[in-house]
């Protein structure tokens, strides 16, 4: 038999009416802060769990986030989620999560049925499958309680972003000041504009702007055959790279610029004497690569707390268009450290 709160009172030798207070999280529950140990502990002795439907039932807050993100999503991405866990934790929220890979219209039942189980609000970060022909957030733009993060269009009244076009400027201009005269732009996925995800769209464009002269090449998806990315970055070296007379890359994430970095120190090419390399998303690898990594980043926890913030807003009734654009950080390490 289910615990109760008439369970949790007797055992804590208070009443059930401010148990329910307590554990609700009433604003009017009075109660000392060892009364409310009491409580606490009585409750996890007995092993309690609030009905949230019951909860919502009676028309209360379930103080449930429901988060959409992809099962294949980019590590820091999932930096994010941390820090977004952390910040709902603070406010008294839960995190209940939903999760698919290149999948859409699951994610998209998802989301109904994060509704329909009665969560105060819901952060997307997977909503672009340009590739797919599908984008969620243009989809769900209407409903007044969610909040996008990462790859937003920039038409979108409820997002937080980082402005990825921008931090790619920043680094082809720090590869001129360095003195690299050729780079080129490595991306993963279809060459087929129509099929790109907005990420890698803002990343041409930036690199058009940053790097008129320079070149775009692609490498298949990232996925956890390592062997085959090791493949297709010794080719990329042995057939693009070298012969162009090309002597800088800005990789689309952290991960590729090492595997790059191990091709090209494998054939001779010293980083950062003869070639540059910048990575994006400051994972911990680039810092401790031998060769320490160049990268574009940004303030994970800002950004977390800041969609936190406005998903609270917006749950209680504030929901007005908000949007950020956080900017890239380049932060310079030795392989463009000439």
């Amino acid at each position: 038999m289910a615990v109760t709160v008439r369970d949790v009172a007797a055992e804590a030798g208070v009443s059930f009416q401010l148990v329910a207070a307590v554990l609700g999280g009433k604003k009017y529950a009075h109660a000392s802060a060892s009364t409310r140990e009491k409580i606490q502990e009585s409750a996890r002795k007995l092993g309690y769990v609030p009905n949230a439907s019951a909860r919502i039932l009676r028309g209360d807050a379930s103080r449930i986030i429901g988060v959409l993100i992809d099962s294949r999503a980019p590590e820091s991405m999932y930096g994010v989620l941390a820090e977004i866990e952390q910040r709902a934790d603070e406010l008294g929220y839960r995190i209940l999560s939903a999760q698919a890979h290149d999948n859409p219209d699951r994610l998209l039942q998802a989301y109904y049925s994060l509704k329909q189980n009665g969560v105060d609000g819901i952060i997307s970060f997977s909503h672009d499958y340009s590739q797919l022909g599908c984008r969620l957030d243009q989809r769900l733009k209407d409903d007044p309680k969610i909040v996008f993060v990462l790859n937003t269009d920039e038409q979108n009244p409820s997002a937080v972003d980082v402005d990825i076009k921008g931090g790619i400027i920043t680094a082809a201009e720090h590869l001129r000041r360095q003195g690299y005269r050729k780079t080129a732009l490595l991306l993963h996925g279809n060459s087929d504009q129509g099929k790109q995800p907005l990420s890698c769209r803002k990343r041409m464009e930036g690199f058009r702007l940053g790097c008129p002269g320079g070149e775009v090449f692609f490498l298949p998806t990232l996925n956890a055959d390592l062997d085959a990315q090791e493949k297709g970055n010794r080719d990329l070296v042995r057939e693009k790279l070298i012969p162009g007379g090309f002597d800088s890359v800005i990789a689309v994430n952290d991960l590729t610029a090492v595997i790059l970095m191990n091709q090209l120190l494998s054939e001779g090419i010293r980083i950062p004497q003869d070639f540059g390399v910048v990575g994006c998303d400051d994972l911990p690898i680039g810092a401790y690569y031998p060769v320490k990594l160049t990268t574009l980043g940004y303030d994970r926890e800002k950004m977390a707390r800041s969609a936190m913030d406005i998903l609270i807003r917006k749950i209680a009734g504030n929901t007005g268009p908000v949007r950020m654009n956080f900017p890239m950080e380049l932060i310079v390490r030795e392989s463009t450290n000439r």
